[in-house]
């Protein structure tokens, strides 16, 4: 047998994928299938919990035959996952008992406006979040209210709610015939109801929602046991050692270890995290403070700020607008649009998280004159992202009292030179893509659970098999870019408190990026 290898599912919100690593980082094996997402013009986003775990068993089973072909040994296995969105099934029965209720889903918003007097100060202080519609509680709470079949399931302790790590390990474990029903807490501690101060469920919010304590799932450290994976499932008998919220895995996957780190991931949408050390932080303007991870080796805490819509950003310009031919000419067509075209894109497709935190504001693109292209649109929106990005990482650093000198990205979109020139332009500091951009997060979950079972002594020894990547210094003045940031400014408070007519609605059904 070769050297060790470690398998990944990373569990994303558009596809499923699973990658297995060698002990020297490299992906040697690695399959992937497309989610289906389903978006409603009243806010709802919502994914088949059946097709989360049939894709999921089918990839790993695929890498699992793979890896027996060319003889290479599993030592583990390891899951990074879309957080906040919420899977409910039947413990009896094993079947999902209502669509899975996806992280960008906007239904809860009017709730926590109407919590939001009492509950946001005390929710900030207990789990370090903003109170918003993401959070899982508020999730169930709609679906309770909504549905008295779903009440009584819960009654009779027999409904089972969680992030998809929860419905997936359950089912790799066995479901009905002695599943594990656990989580981790850097996933626990982004549902918004998990407590900081006590390491536990927070009770008093749960009390309040009347959701009963038996639906959620124990909460491990990050590199805990989490059960092993059924042969006749996908094809060998695999211990599960690491589990970790995508976006804490790629924090971990960039080796962002010191305090003071910052990533920036660029997938459906873009998520910027700041290392701030083994204690929970006052986050403050809109921030969220989550738990990075818990494991043997280290514990730590960082802030969060984040924007909805930057994949699925390019998403709406090929399917919808039709104004870029497909997402892999994003940057030729950016640079067919004009740099002084004068319009500005607000990409907030599905209202605004940090750090205006609105979930009335939508997109706009303000500035059309007779000589606009499809070309300048694409190239304002892409300007757009980068200007989200911007927001936060102000905001964090103001929380943070700290400046960061270099930002480290990683994700899908961040394939666009473009998209990270133009974000190296308006911070005015250096962007640095790693290498094998795409592989990061899962990366950081397979080094979590290989550290774990020996693939890997420590994190040093990671992080010392991790690649170089590509560095984009800033190109424009700071004169030109204080101009295009006012400009954006004004854009964006245009854009917010945006409320338009409730109609009937109607499903728009498709991938998003």
């Amino acid at each position: 047998m070769s050297a060790r290898h470690v398998l990944v599912l990373d569990e994303g919100t558009t596809s499923t994928r699973a990658a297995l690593f060698d002990d020297r980082s490299r992906v040697v094996a690695n399959s992937a299938l497309p989610l289906t997402t389903t978006t409603y013009p009243d806010g709802r986003v919502e994914q088949d919990a059946v097709e989360l775990w049939e894709t999921s068993r089918s990839v790993l089973s695929d890498v699992v035959a793979t890896a027996r072909d060319e003889e290479r040994d599993i030592a583990t296995l390891a899951i990074a996952v879309q957080r906040t969105t919420t899977v409910l099934w039947d413990a009896q029965t094993g079947q999902p008992v209502a669509p899975v209720v996806n992280w960008q889903d906007t239904r809860a918003a009017a709730r926590a406006d109407e919590l939001s007097a009492e509950w946001a100060g005390k929710a900030k202080t207990a789990t370090g979040l903003v109170l918003g519609p993401a959070h899982l509680g508020l999730h169930l709470d709609a679906l309770l209210a909504r549905d008295p079949a779903l009440r009584d399931l819960a009654e009779q302790g027999r409904l089972r709610a969680g992030t998809p790590e929860t419905w997936i390990i359950w089912n790799l474990t066995g479901g009905t015939e002695g599943g594990v029903f656990a989580t981790s807490t850097s996933c626990a501690g982004s549902t918004g109801l998990y407590d900081l101060r006590t390491g536990r469920w927070w009770s008093a919010l749960l009390d309040h929602l009347d959701i009963p304590g038996t639906a959620l799932p124990q909460v491990l450290p990050e590199d805990a046991d989490y059960g092993t994976t059924r042969a006749d499932l996908i094809g060998a008998d695999i211990p599960i050692t690491g589990v970790l919220g995508d976006q804490q895995a790629a924090l971990y996957g960039h080796g962002a270890f010191q305090v003071g780190a910052v990533k920036c991931t660029h997938g459906t949408g873009s998520f910027i995290d700041f290392h701030v050390g083994p204690d929970p932080v006052d986050a403050g303007e809109g921030l969220d403070c989550r738990i990075a991870w818990t494991t043997a080796g280290s514990r730590a805490h960082m802030l969060e700020g984040g924007s909805f819509v930057t994949g699925s950003g390019v998403d709406w310009m090929v399917n919808e607008l039709g104004v870029l031919p497909s997402a892999d000419r994003i940057d030729s067509v950016y640079s067919a649009g004009k740099a002084d075209s004068g319009l500005v894109s607000v990409p907030a497709l599905a209202g605004f998280a940090a750090p205006y935190w609105d979930s009335t504001a939508r997109g706009m693109v303000i500035g059309f004159n007779r000589g606009t292209t499809a070309a300048d649109v694409v190239r304002a929106t892409v300007d757009g992202t980068a200007h989200t990005v911007v927001d936060i990482i102000e905001t964090i650093a103001r929380n943070a009292r700290t400046n960061p000198t270099v930002v480290v990205v990683d994700g899908g979109l961040s394939r666009s030179d473009a998209l990270l020139q133009s974000q190296a332009d308006l911070l005015q500091i250096p962007v640095v893509r790693a290498a094998d951009a795409e592989y990061v997060t899962a990366r950081g979950a397979a080094w979590c659970a290989g550290i774990a079972c020996g693939v890997w002594a420590d994190e040093e020894a990671a992080v010392a098999t991790k690649s170089e990547g590509r560095e984009f210094t800033p190109r424009m003045s700071p004169e030109e870019r204080n101009i295009r940031r006012s400009a954006w400014q004004d854009a964006v408070s245009r854009a917010l408190g945006w409320r338009s007519a409730q109609l009937p609605s109607t499903p728009a059904r498709g991938p998003q990026d």
